[in-house]
């Protein structure tokens, strides 16, 4: 809540987001927007004025002279005067005073006072245009009156004018929530056409999201002249026109960030792709499988041809030292060969003795 209240005073370019927010999200917004006008339109007076006059009944028992009222005739005994800067009050229930509406008198205290009270014994009129502009008067005859009203009739009823206040400022929220949701579909139309005219297009319901975050900053402000006391039905006006002026800001906002996205993502796919292209070439299945099985024969390869060295490196070993003995052993063999034939020569065979050879002993 609070996010969204400081991005809605701020951050023009988080109105993007701002109009994308749920539709219970966006009425808790615009309720604490009321909330904000309720409290420093009514709930703070009413509670300073609570503190400064020490509740209703010590405030009656101050302001509200002895009276009575019986067979419809007003009896406030001395009368009762009160005026000051902007109010003017005046109470006589003389037989011989009448009220004449008519009077120079009285339409030069109507045209002066925002607040004017008079009263005589037949009737009591009341005039207030403090809330408007246009005067806003009363008339209370006192013959609809048939049973005695007086001062401690009327203090006896003060025990039910707290509850009384109650509700009155339940309904009184109600009433400004209700006022909020009617006068921003007001604006929400005419920020429609100025959307349109800016170049940004929503649907409605996000324009009148938007609408509603954008009157962040004129709820404060006639927030804050309500609680100094200037609150006045000429503020609604410029709080119309600072409300659009805050749309069509958001909307500049929103169509330049659309821009520079819309730019970004034109330049950004080429780029990645001819670095992709350059420098990491991707390879379709087939040609993975392929590479993989020629990584694994060569693999085999290798493995062999190391195997096949090392058995002719070890041959090559053998081979020599069987030379290196069979030098070492020639000699003697040649002997031997000398020997044994030497041998077949002395002692031949008896196999080659015939009796022609004349043996004798």
């Amino acid at each position: 809540m609070f996010k969204d209240f400081r991005s809605a005073l701020f951050r023009l370019k988080d109105y993007r987001q701002l109009m994308r927010r749920r539709t219970g999200r966006f009425f808790a917004y615009c309720a604490f927007l009321c909330l904000l006008t309720w409290l420093t339109g009514f709930a703070l007076p009413l509670g300073m004025f609570w503190q400064r006059q020490g509740g209703v009944r010590h405030f009656f028992e101050a302001n509200i002279p002895e009276f009575t009222i019986q067979s419809g005739k007003l009896s406030v005994p001395g009368g009762y005067h009160r005026e000051g800067a902007d109010y003017y009050v005046d109470i006589n229930t003389d037989a011989s005073h009448k009220i004449d509406l008519n009077a120079q008198e009285t339409r030069t205290l109507m045209a002066l006072k925002s607040v004017v009270l008079l009263g005589d014994a037949d009737q009591l009129v009341m005039k207030n245009d403090s809330g408007g502009i246009a005067a806003d008067l009363r008339t209370i005859q006192f013959h609809d009156f048939r049973d005695g009203i007086s001062k401690e009739t009327l203090l006896s009823l003060t025990g039910y004018v707290k509850w009384g206040l109650i509700i009155a400022g339940v309904i009184i929220y109600a009433g400004f929530l209700i006022g909020f949701f009617l006068l921003n579909l007001v604006e929400a139309v005419l920020a429609a056409l100025l959307l349109r005219f800016v170049g940004v297009y929503t649907d409605f319901g996000s324009t009148y999201r938007l609408t509603g975050y954008a009157r962040t900053m004129s709820t404060l402000i006639v927030a804050l002249l309500a609680l100094f006391g200037f609150d006045t039905d000429l503020t609604m006006y410029p709080a119309v026109v600072l409300d659009l002026f805050i749309v069509a800001r958001a909307a500049q906002c929103m169509r330049a960030a659309g821009n520079a996205r819309n730019t970004g993502d034109d330049r950004a796919p080429r780029t990645s792709d001819t670095s992709v292209r350059a420098v990491t070439p991707e390879l379709a299945p087939e040609e993975k499988q392929s590479g993989e099985d020629e990584a694994a024969s060569g693999a085999e390869r290798e493995t062999e041809a190391q195997t096949e060295t090392e058995a002719q490196t070890a041959t090559e070993a053998e081979t020599e030292a069987n030379d290196s003995g069979d030098k070492d052993t020639a000699p003697d063999e040649s002997a031997g060969e000398k020997k044994a034939a030497d041998n077949t020569a002395e002692t031949p065979p008896r196999d080659d003795i015939t009796p022609s050879d004349g043996w004798s002993f």
